[in-house]
């Protein structure tokens, strides 16, 4: 390769790590414009998103993925089916579903898991360090983000007189005084810590990512195992963020207890949840606040009260906030849905490393559905989330693998007469021993 060629390729690995990093802190550049430029509104947090999307495109056009290109088209006809039977055009379910699908061919095209470690490193530096200026000078930082304000601008929260007065922190940037805080209130006080992502809601639910990162290393990895974790607690700690630590938790609990195929348990999970949320519907009575009990009890007894249409996808009246479940099928309808958590588990990952995080993203997107309604598909966590799902492939588009990279994973040959050693018959008569067949011979990596 011509040292011009090598130049470009790397140019375009920096253009990926520039992407992702943009895709964490865009909605922090945008506050600080609102704050100091121009007011914000959700168009313009849609163009945004568009351009950092846009960016990318000399990556995903570096190689045409027919499978994902086949899924994207199926997935979006049959979205285009429901906006013919509910009568009106959702254009923000063909967001959520572009996202999974847009950032998972960036970081299969890229196919290097050191990179997305770079990378990956760089955002937790970037993060903690605006997180510490944040907790040690809150009304400096909210001098540069206003959040408050930028939130009621693009729609996301009703001005409250007396709340802007007291902060311009995001509305759970501050636990209330009768609730308090989990982690460390001694010593941090009520105060929330939401860095660049302006929401601690946002921050708890990336430190889940880094935490599955980290998790799904081998054993011989066990420093940067480590290292992750250790980041992200520091984050959850930050954020105070109790679905990350009880995410965590359990994602460390199943890093210790369970292995190998073991792991593919977790594919019935939404589905015992979901049975759980329809449990506390039909039977729990009284009224609950803005706590995970809460939060389930209303979920559940959305899903007891869907009817056909709404359950298919497209009913006409609905609005979840905070059921996830719930926004899901009422949104992609049941079909699509558990079409979307097959596919997730059919997608071949190279090695042990790869099954584990699979593993440890589908329990991230079984409990995230539980409590919260669309975190799951905010550009600012999804976006680093699938693109380390697409390096995890270890497939690399032609020309963007480097020297430095990790060697691919050697496939396990099929079964069948081929494979080990042929023999043929020589001119004299005579048979001879063939050597194994190229690319049969080699093992298989593990984790």
């Amino acid at each position: 390769m011509s040292v011009h060629a090598e130049q470009h390729n790397q140019s375009l690995r920096n253009l990926a790590v520039l992407v992702i990093v943009a895709t964490v802190v865009y909605q922090a550049v945008l506050c600080a414009v609102h704050t100091h430029v121009m007011p914000m509104s959700r168009a313009l947090v849609g163009v945004a998103e568009l351009m950092i999307m846009l960016a990318s495109l000399p990556l995903i056009f570096r190689r045409m993925l027919p499978h994902v290109v086949v899924f994207a088209a199926l997935t979006g006809a049959m979205l285009c089916l429901l906006v013919l039977l509910r009568g009106s055009v959702d254009v923000k379910a063909f967001r959520d579903l572009l996202i999974p699908v847009w950032f998972y061919w960036l970081g299969r095209n890229v196919g290097d898991p050191r990179l997305a470690d770079w990378m990956l490193k760089a955002v937790i530096a970037l993060l903690l360090a605006f997180g510490v200026f944040e907790l040690v000078a809150v009304d400096r930082f909210t001098d540069i983000f206003d959040i408050f304000s930028y939130y009621v601008a693009i729609g996301n929260l009703q001005p409250i007189t007396d709340y802007v007065r007291e902060s311009r922190l995001q509305l759970s940037g501050i636990r209330p005084e009768d609730i308090g805080r989990t982690l460390l209130p001694s010593l941090l006080g009520q105060h929330r810590v939401s860095s660049l992502y302006l929401e601690p809601v946002s921050l708890g639910n990336f430190a889940t990512v880094v935490a599955a990162w980290g998790l799904a290393r081998g054993r011989d990895e066990l420093g940067q195992m480590l290292f992750y974790l250790t980041a992200a607690i520091v984050l959850i700690v930050l954020a105070d963020s109790r679905f990350a630590l009880i995410s965590v938790a359990l994602l460390v609990a199943l890093r210790i207890l369970v292995h190998g195929r073991a792991n593919y348990m977790v594919v019935l999970m939404p589905f015992a949840i979901i049975a759980l949320l329809v449990y506390l519907g039909l039977f729990t009575q009284g009224v609950y606040g803005d706590n995970y009990l809460g939060r389930l009890v209303i979920s559940g007894r959305s899903l007891v009260g869907f009817d056909a249409p709404t359950l298919l996808g497209y009913g006409t009246d609905g609005w979840y906030a905070d059921e996830g479940y719930a926004y899901v099928l009422y949104t992609f309808g049941v079909v699509l849905a558990i079409a979307l958590w097959v596919t997730l588990w059919l997608i071949p990952m190279p090695d042990e490393r790869g099954n584990r995080f699979r593993c440890y993203v589908a329990v991230y997107i079984a409990l995230i559905l539980a409590i919260s309604g669309t975190s799951l598909f905010a550009l600012k966590s999804a976006g680093v989330l699938w693109f380390l799902f697409g390096c995890m492939q270890r497939d690399p588009a032609p020309g963007l693998a480097t020297a430095g990279a990790e060697p691919q994973p050697v496939h396990p040959a099929p079964e069948g007469p081929p494979r080990g050693r042929r023999r043929r018959q020589s001119s004299g008569g005579r048979r001879e021993r063939i050597e194994p067949v190229l690319g049969l011979g080699g093992e298989e990596a593990g984790a």
